[in-house]
């Protein structure tokens, strides 16, 4: 899992590269699409009949380390509601001991927790960190039938918000094992963002409220 730290307000402007490395993201999401998806096309933003379409990472296809969907109906509300900004603690939002590897974000397939939900696939370029602190100091993935190797992240800390860019991006099929993971060092709140974008077969999976 190899990556570079960059300031994420100057991720566009001064990382040309982010942009190279998102068409080549962009290539291999959609050729996974078309394999799963036969007989549909690429409707981009505005998906019609019989195509697929494309959105950002939203916090509902995402679970906290109890198991709990970050959507609106997420509980405690006290720290987020359909957002990715969580608190974290030895027993929020699982009892987990700190320090220590807490789940940052998981699938949230209300059906199986842990895995990604049907019909989403999953283009990930790398995650955003947009807090003042950050309390964890190590990272690693578990991505279907694998478990990346930990990186060591403090080097974020020179950043104001920093932004982690993987070397080549990670595209995660729908109904698959998917974790993030960070080793915490201390308490307190943390929004971790995934970069990149979702791509969608069923509008009415993402157009409700």
């Amino acid at each position: 899992m190899s990556f570079v730290i960059v300031e994420y307000k100057k991720l566009k402007t001064q990382y040309p590269e982010f942009q190279e490395k998102m068409a080549a993201l962009e290539s291999d999401a959609l050729s996974l699409a078309s394999a799963r998806w036969p007989g549909l096309t690429y409707g981009k933003f505005k998906p019609g009949a019989n195509q697929y379409g494309r959105t950002t990472h939203l916090p509902e296809l995402y679970a906290d380390e109890a198991g709990d969907i970050l959507d609106k109906n997420h509980s405690p509300t006290t720290w987020g509601v359909d957002e990715f900004r969580q608190y974290f603690s030895s027993t929020s939002p699982a009892a987990v001991a700190i320090p220590g590897w807490k789940t940052i974000l998981q699938g949230g397939n209300p059906q199986a927790i842990g895995i990604t939900p049907e019909d989403v696939i999953l283009a990930i370029a790398g995650f955003a960190i947009t807090d003042p602190s950050i309390n964890f100091s190590k990272l690693k993935m578990e991505i279907e039938d694998k478990t990346y190797v930990k990186v060591d992240i403090e080097e974020a800390h020179i950043y104001e918000q920093p932004a982690i860019i993987f070397e080549e991006g990670y595209v995660v099929p729908p109904e698959s094992h998917f974790i993030v993971k960070g080793f915490f060092q201390a308490s307190g709140y943390q929004r971790v963002i995934p970069l990149g974008f979702v791509l969608y077969r069923r509008k009415d999976f993402l157009i409700h409220e």
